[in-house]
């Protein structure tokens, strides 16, 4: 585990093994936990947003989806960076609720895009055991409404596919009215894979969003931060047997 700083936002990196570990305790552990998938867009909002800022530090893991947040956070290490961009952790994630045959609910923006996300979310080891979904545009300024539909279902796992503070904002305002044992926000990045499910690089507008956060990241760090050492790398764990700790 490492302690990291991207754009003013601190969060606690875990390697996959470490992250599989905390997520078989959250789905026993009879508390509603936490999960953010952050993504560049969403770390660069909250530069400028203390209150996303400080929701997306109020999760209880918070997991990069590439490795350029890692970089930004002087964090330098080749099995990380490998894990990130073979999406490693989701899959493993997907496969544990595959193979645990976990209740899942799903949220999404539009009806469009919840069928897309159920859709996608089967692809990668079978269809999830998915009781219902439900999808913002039609539940907009009713939130209690969202809350009851979810704990009608009584499901062991809620995934919301939204933007950043939507996302955030969601769970902080009702992580305590929910009947669940884990929430996780999962990005737009994560679902555009390859045929091996590892993240897909998204040509030249993904370069350019790339090159975009770098430079903001090293401007901030350059404003703000003193130089510091790099984390070392640590021990690679074969992807395979990562995967299996969802089994």
């Amino acid at each position: 585990m490492r302690k990291l700083k991207v754009l003013g936002v601190e969060f606690k990196d875990y390697s996959v093994r470490e992250a599989m570990r905390r997520i078989t305790l959250y789905l026993n552990n009879g508390v509603c936990n936490t999960v953010d998938f952050v993504s560049h867009d969403a770390l660069l909002k909250a530069s400028g947003d203390e209150d996303l800022k400080s929701n997306i530090e109020m999760m209880d893991l918070v997991i990069p989806v590439s490795s350029d947040i890692l970089q930004a956070g002087s964090v330098f290490s080749r099995s990380r960076e490998r894990e990130i961009e073979s999406n490693l952790f989701f899959k493993g994630f997907l496969r544990k609720l595959e193979k645990e045959r976990r209740s899942v609910f799903l949220i999404s923006a539009t009806s469009q895009k919840l069928e897309s996300l159920s859709g996608t979310l089967g692809t990668f080891f079978g269809p999830l055991n998915v009781v219902s979904g439900a999808a913002t545009e039609e539940t907009v300024g009713n939130g209690d409404f969202l809350v009851n539909e979810i704990n009608s279902c009584l499901p062991e796992v809620v995934i919301l596919n939204l933007e950043s503070p939507q996302a955030e904002q969601f769970i902080i305002e009702n992580k305590m009215k929910l009947n669940c044992q884990l929430i996780v926000v999962v990005r737009d990045l994560s679902l555009r894979v390859s045929s091996d499910g590892s993240v897909k690089i998204g040509g030249i507008g993904g370069f350019l969003a790339k090159r975009f956060f770098r430079n903001a990241a090293i401007s901030y760090e350059k404003e703000n931060n003193p130089p510091e050492n790099a984390a070392k790398d640590e021990e690679e764990v074969p992807p395979e047997k990562i995967i299996n700790l969802g089994n």
